[in-house]
């Protein structure tokens, strides 16, 4: 199968999936005359941003055979710089964001760096920078603090033809971006090899652990465009804003269709999960709901997931 196919195929899955989607709206449609508004389809567009950059980073690692765990504290330190560091000046502004990218894929890479050289496994390792990250925050500042500029907040609340975000716009672009970086490019390739069999992409000559420092680098790149987003849609540095992404991450790459043991998957799936759980949400919200069921399925649909991959290991 090529890595085109690999990456954006449309699988059965993906038409559960949608049927899903259909489902849950037309549920909430009924429900409520306020749920099918534009002004609330909006609303679900600039809820889902996060959650589906993140879960981009997420995938991708995952075809490589890895998980990141490190979002919760790396989210919270991101967002507390760049609201310091920008602040209200425009001037500083730009300078602020390719810092705050740049320290990302830093981030990132240390990750995959010690994955990829000590050998340690990536939930041990990015549960522990998750930590330290998670520390540095709160020394930073224990509570939102800092600002940006008001231009950019304008910029994140803005809307292309009235309804559609901006950071709707951001979101496909991003995964248009690394889907064609799966499908044609020799960094594509490596990602589904290593994720594979890292064993038979070492004797084929990939080179695994640059490929490893390289996803984790990227993931920390693609979170740092996350926390540069949160920043812009609240006005604040959050040392907490993180909290509970490293598992929310990991949901929409599992219902998507990405096999946990890496090699098989791609962002389609990845984002008609996202769609359908920011979807749930907001319905179960005019349902006047509890969202906290949904965390229980979250965290049902990893116990499964885990168990599936670990009996799978152990044949």
């Amino acid at each position: 199968m090529s890595d085109f196919a690999r990456a954006i195929r449309f699988q059965p899955v993906h038409l559960v999936i949608v049927g899903l989607i259909l489902t849950v709206f037309v549920v909430g449609a009924v429900h409520s005359e306020r749920f099918a508004t534009l002004t609330n389809v909006s609303n679900i567009q600039d809820q889902l941003v996060v959650l589906a950059l993140v879960a981009l980073a997420q995938t991708v690692v995952i075809l490589s055979g890895g998980i990141d765990l490190s979002f919760a504290g790396m989210l919270g330190l991101l967002t507390v710089l760049f609201a310091s560091v920008a602040g209200g000046d425009p001037a500083v502004f730009a300078a602020a964001v390719v810092g705050i990218l740049t320290l990302g894929a830093l981030l990132g890479a240390i990750n995959g760096g010690l994955i990829a050289f000590t050998g340690i496994h990536p939930l041990i390792v990015t549960l522990a920078t998750s930590s330290i990250m998670a520390g540095v925050a709160l020394l930073h500042s224990n509570q939102p603090s800092g600002s940006v500029a008001l231009f950019f907040e304008d910029l994140v609340y803005a809307r292309l033809f009235g309804f559609v975000p901006y950071g709707t716009i951001y979101v496909l672009a991003a995964y248009f971006v690394i889907g064609f970086m799966l499908w044609r490019t020799q960094f594509g390739t490596r990602i589904y090899a290593v994720g594979d069999d890292e064993r038979a992409a070492a004797i084929s000559g990939v080179p695994v652990r640059l490929t490893k420092l390289m996803v984790y680098s990227l993931s920390g790149l693609i979170a740092a465009m996350a926390a540069i987003y949160m920043v812009g849609r609240f006005g604040v540095g959050d040392p907490r804003a993180g909290v509970g992404f490293d598992l929310r991450s990991i949901t929409p790459v599992i219902v998507g269709g990405t096999i946990l043991a890496g090699g098989r998957g791609g962002v389609l799936g990845t984002l008609l999960a996202v769609i359908l759980l920011i979807l749930l949400r907001n319905v179960l919200n005019f349902l006047n709901v509890s969202s906290f069921y949904l965390w229980i399925v979250e965290g049902l649909i990893v116990i499964v997931a885990v168990s599936l991959f670990a009996a799978r290991a152990s044949k």
